[in-house]
């Protein structure tokens, strides 16, 4: 009988440990995945991935086969090595935390039918315009995650979305056209506000606006409109990369991405 017990309790305790070894492992692939996942479009970072993993297969050589020498060195480069990475990638690391403490937008658009076509009309309008004319804009709108740390850096308004007043806004020489604008709940809720640059490679041609886009969207869901004051290009930036529209396709490309239209984009192709 009380050997019958010692087995059982031994059985019980060989399950709590694979458990734990099971949930530990889980634990670290979810955070790796999530790390891997946030910065897979930063060269950096992801040569960075790759010089842990080359330095632990080292460590694990230099194990196997009692490589002493070596063994040393490969403590110095990961002891010193976690300090040298937060100190290079502190950027990388902040945009990390401001994920994490971002607070979420719960509110629910409710638009009429009509509403929408107005609202659509009136971006589709001042996005066309200032493509046509080459003003230069930045028009970001908020979606799950909170953008009111980014509100207060500019000028707040509260009006509902004109195509005039967003031209005005651009329009250069304004105390408003340097900035982006954040639409948020329906509604243009600042002007001239700022955001952090993007740290990662990025071609060339790209201006301040292009950089403040991709920014912006590496550390929020959100969808950040820009018009190009040099080529008059439409882009749409998202989840850290910019991508061109065509300006006959701008409507639908809006209705896809601003979810608070919901899922009636049929009202759009009647």
């Amino acid at each position: 009988m009380l050997l019958s017990s010692l087995f059982s309790y031994a059985n019980l305790q060989m399950l709590l440990k694979l458990l734990r070894t099971g949930v530990d492992l889980l634990a670290v692939w979810i955070i790796l995945y999530y790390l891997i996942m946030t910065f897979r479009t930063n060269i950096r970072t992801m040569q960075l991935f790759k010089g842990v993993i080359l330095i632990l297969i080292i460590k694990g050589i230099t194990t196997i086969f009692g490589l002493a020498t070596l063994n040393a060195l490969v403590d110095m480069v990961l002891t010193w090595g976690v300090l040298a990475v937060i100190i290079i990638f502190q950027p990388e690391i902040r945009h990390i935390l401001e994920k994490m403490g971002q607070t979420r937008n719960d509110f629910t658009h409710e638009l009429s039918s009509t509403e929408k076509e107005t609202v659509m009309n009136e971006l589709v309008n001042a996005i066309t315009r200032m493509s046509k004319d080459h003003t230069g804009a930045l028009i970001t709108f908020e979606r799950q995650a909170d953008l009111s740390d980014f509100i207060q850096t500019g000028i707040r308004v509260t009006s509902d979305i004109k195509s005039e007043l967003l031209l005005t806004i651009f329009y250069e020489g304004t105390p408003l056209h340097d900035g982006a604008t954040i639409i948020k709940n329906d509604q243009i809720v600042a002007s001239a506000c700022f955001y952090p640059p993007t740290n990662k490679d990025v071609p060339a041609n790209y201006g301040a606006r292009h950089r403040a886009a991709i920014g912006i969207s590496e550390i929020t869901d959100s969808l950040t409109v820009v018009v190009s004051e040099e080529t008059g290009n439409i882009s749409f930036c998202i989840d850290g990369e910019l991508k061109v529209i065509n300006p006959n396709e701008l409507r639908l490309q809006l209705i896809k991405e601003l979810n608070w239209y919901g899922n009636q984009e049929d009202d759009y192709h009647e």
